[in-house]
């Protein structure tokens, strides 16, 4: 029930329907009252909301990363957007409730540069070595010039995330990463960007840490 201080021209304050008066600064306002609903959702769009939280926390901290490793790709939306839906399509398996992200099939980068054949790494005393062979530097659009990028992510609590755009260049084959500042297992994945910064490789896993 709504209430009329002054008659029907004054100020009021109260419920006429679906509609809500009240009054602010001296003045009278009118809105729709929320609708209240109960949120029941299918299995398959529960599934969706998952797979999507799940790509979203993938991407989550990286927002400067991508910015430059999707930008070619991006038209009409944000990279970061592009990021999301990329891994919502390819990374993501599993059945509800038990999706997961593949880190095989993360997506943090597309592009023209052809990845090394072969990575590995290993844990040592100084930190984390990488390696990656240069037999196919100057196929194509690589060049033995192309700067290593590397990201480290926690793809289980997705607390930790790390990055960097290098100058390690592609013709030197292996460099030395720091350990990982996580309580968890991270995930590390390597691309390479020509010097010029015109183009960009796909993303490459190379394995667990920790």
């Amino acid at each position: 029930m709504a209430r009329l201080k002054q008659g029907i021209n004054g100020p009021g304050q109260g419920r006429i329907g679906n509609v809500i008066m009240y009054e602010m600064y001296g003045k009278t306002y009118l809105r729709s009252r929320p609708v209240i609903y109960k949120d029941k959702k299918s299995e398959k769009q529960l599934a969706q909301r998952q797979r999507l939280k799940l790509a979203q926390n993938l991407v989550r901290y990286l927002n400067d990363l991508v910015r430059i490793t999707m930008k070619d790709i991006s038209t009409g939306r944000s990279t970061y957007h592009s990021a999301v839906s990329l891994n919502l399509k390819e990374a993501i398996e599993g059945n509800y409730p038990d999706q997961y992200i593949n880190p095989e099939k993360v997506v943090l980068s597309k592009g023209d540069l052809t990845l090394p054949n072969s990575v590995s790494l290993k844990k040592t005393d100084e930190g984390i070595l990488l390696e990656w062979s240069i037999e196919n530097q100057s196929e194509g659009f690589n060049h033995p010039s192309d700067n290593l990028i590397w990201c480290m992510k926690d793809i289980e609590s997705f607390v930790y995330a790390d990055y960097q755009v290098t100058t390690i260049k592609r013709h030197q084959g292996k460099t030395l990463l720091h350990v990982p500042d996580s309580q968890r297992p991270v995930e590390l994945w390597i691309m390479f960007r020509s010097a010029d910064e015109m183009n960009l490789s796909n993303t490459r896993w190379v394995g667990t840490i920790g």
